[in-house]
């Protein structure tokens, strides 16, 4: 692919097998296969789980700065049949955990690329990993960020959520069909992080409130990758205000009322993205002329 044609496709198409359908693996996923829940205790840490599992902050160092998270794996919980790295994989849909690419903790010198598994029921194994199997999942996930990517120790009510979130995953709960990937879609997560964060903040949780306020503010950015170049000027003026915003926010006084706002900010600019969607690379057409160059 050339340099200008990779420019114009959204990151995530940095980690897509070649000959992947790029504009079907970035405008859709299989969907989520989530549980609801009476309790909400366990909505509140859901949701953060699901704003963590999105988020290249809880992942640290080599990954973060690439953008990957737990759902660039495991997309909605599902495998990801696409995923694709270099020096990671050997076939698509494979990832070596053992590798020194993201962290020399698990590095064995040798390749040996794994199938990426679905996280769809997992709850129910009796133990959880391949390279160090660990008898809970909530052990199995706090290895794997500090061990199996080197990323600082997660916050306890940030990994409480990861595992609320996993827990919740259930084959049942799975949608008929793909869930489409929108403008809309994308903003309702940043809206979703900011009510999770708010709550966090009440609760004088400031760790994990700010935890999720970045995490919103990196969403946003994964909005404004989706509509480059000067037609758009607006829009990614619009999601750089809101962007700074957010960030603005951290530590702040009377910060859930500040997050409440911007909740409503976000969820408004979504509905106006929509409009703009045509054209953007959240478009099916126009993402397949952009990958055609691949």
């Amino acid at each position: 692919m050339s340099a200008s044609a990779a420019a114009q496709l959204p990151p995530e198409a940095r980690w897509l097998a070649s000959g992947a359908d790029i504009a079907a693996a970035l405008t859709g996923t299989p969907g989520e296969c989530v549980r609801p829940s009476d309790d909400p205790s366990t909505d509140y840490f859901v949701e953060i789980g699901r704003v963590a599992f999105m988020s290249p902050l809880l992942l640290g160092g080599q990954a973060a700065r690439g953008g990957l998270s737990c759902n660039s794996c495991h997309v909605d919980g599902h495998g990801n049949p696409d995923f694709f790295l270099a020096g990671l994989s050997a076939a698509p849909g494979t990832a070596d955990v053992t590798s020194s690419i993201f962290s020399k903790v698990r590095d064995d010198g040798v390749f040996n690329p794994v199938a990426i598994p679905t996280l769809i029921g997992v709850r129910e194994k009796p133990s959880f990993g391949t390279a160090a199997p660990q008898s809970s999942l909530h052990a199995f996930i706090g290895s794997a960020v500090t061990d199996e990517f080197q990323g600082a120790p997660t916050p306890p009510p940030v990994l409480q959520g990861l595992v609320a979130y996993i827990e919740a995953m259930s084959a049942d709960a799975c949608p008929s069909t793909p869930t489409p990937l929108t403008p809309s879609r994308a903003m309702a997560d940043v809206t979703r992080a900011l009510a999770a964060a708010s709550q966090a903040a009440d609760k004088s949780d400031p760790s994990t409130a700010d935890f999720l306020i970045v995490s919103a503010q990196a969403a946003v950015g994964r909005v404004h990758a989706r509509f480059p170049g000067d037609e758009f000027g607006k829009t990614r003026a619009e999601l750089s205000g809101l962007s700074k915003r957010i960030g603005d926010a951290r530590n702040k006084e009377g910060q859930p009322r500040i997050l409440h706002d911007l909740q409503r900010e976000a969820a408004q600019l979504g509905e106006g993205l929509e409009k703009s969607r045509r054209g953007s690379l959240y478009d099916a057409e126009t993402l397949a002329r952009q990958s055609s160059w691949r």
